[in-house]
């Protein structure tokens, strides 16, 4: 996982118009928090969300916090307004970079055409799985190729190809992708795309370790 400096400062007004101003000047309200990190309400500026928005919300960062100084963190989650999408608030957690984490990594899916050409359906139950590595070694997302799967075939986790220093630890037998005729295809089922990059459903959510959060102020 690439890492990325990203500038900010502490929030000393946790208001609405506060948290409005700052994103009418294009930066974006967050909080940093962490086992060894005391939760702490943040910003960043417009620059640095730009280059968190061009890694479509993931990624290792390197926070340099105005008054608490550097930390390496990984995007928790990124809050969206449902209508128009606007970046909200961002939870950083602050990591180690010595330490392992547990993160939701997104599935993409190549070879979509050759097992629609043979009459085939795809549903992609699982869009992310949990993997477990030292951040620097979390990859971005996981491709893999099905274009050998035939109608009846599953994907499970345990099938997954994955970088040599990572673990997954969702459930080995969890089915991620089924093929299933096109005739016996409910009425609403959605073909998956065939750019790698839209077969995940980019909500712009970040990847993250699991813990809770600190309060969105």
């Amino acid at each position: 996982m690439e890492q990325v400096a990203i500038r900010g400062r502490i929030r000393t007004k946790l208001t609405k118009g506060e948290r409005n101003r700052i994103r009418r000047e294009g930066g974006v309200p967050a909080v940093l928090y962490g086992r060894n990190v005391e939760s702490t309400p943040i910003s960043i500026d417009a620059d640095s969300f730009k280059t968190i928005a061009a890694q479509n919300g993931r990624g290792l960062v390197e926070l340099d916090i105005e008054g608490i100084g550097r930390h390496h963190a990984i995007i928790h989650h990124i809050d969206r307004d449902p209508l128009n999408r606007q970046v909200l608030h961002i939870d950083f957690h602050a990591v180690s970079l010595d330490e392992p984490v547990d993160v939701e990594v997104p599935v993409y899916l190549n070879g979509l055409e050759a097992v629609e050409k043979r009459g085939g359906v795809i549903q992609q139950q699982m869009r992310e799985v949990l993997v477990r590595a030292l951040p620097v070694d979390v990859p971005e997302y996981l491709v893999e190729d099905i274009s050998h799967m035939d109608i009846g075939n599953n994907l499970r986790v345990k099938d997954l190809q994955v970088p040599a220093k990572c673990e997954i630890k969702s459930d080995p037998e969890e089915v991620i992708v089924s093929v299933i005729a096109a005739k016996n295809a409910p009425p609403d089922t959605e073909i998956e795309p065939k750019e790698p990059d839209l077969v995940h459903d980019t909500e712009g959510e970040g990847v993250g370790a699991h813990e809770a959060p600190g309060a969105h102020d």
